[in-house]
């Protein structure tokens, strides 16, 4: 039963990693600063701004070609996309207060009662 199961997650593996690669055949317009700005919903400064703060990675998220310019990588602003904007969502846990009745919660902060 184990084995079927491993070989189901090995072919849907497979299908994902094609899925990706034939999406990243269809992004080639992600490469130039002004199609990164609009699929971020940022201007152009913003994109130069990420790259002057190290915010965009050379070699992650842009690299230098032949002609000296910059040219955008399109998986490595999708993960910039997808982990919103760079940021790592923290998820913050509100720990509620718990009420007790008054002789209970003296007894917990340590008043003697009586």
């Amino acid at each position: 039963m184990i084995e079927v199961d491993k070989e189901i997650l090995y072919l849907i593996l497979e299908k994902l990693e094609a899925q990706e690669e034939l999406m990243l055949l269809t992004i080639p317009i992600l490469t130039t600063k002004k199609a990164v700005a609009n699929l971020l919903g940022k201007t152009d400064r913003m994109v130069d701004y990420y790259i002057e703060n190290g915010t965009f990675q050379e070699g992650v998220h842009y690299f230098i070609n032949e002609k000296g310019k910059k040219e955008f990588i399109p998986s490595g602003i999708l993960n910039f996309k997808r982990n919103k904007n760079g940021k790592k969502e923290e998820k913050k846990v509100k720990v509620a207060k718990k009420i007790y009745h008054p002789s209970v919660d003296n007894i917990l902060k340590g008043v003697k009662i009586g």
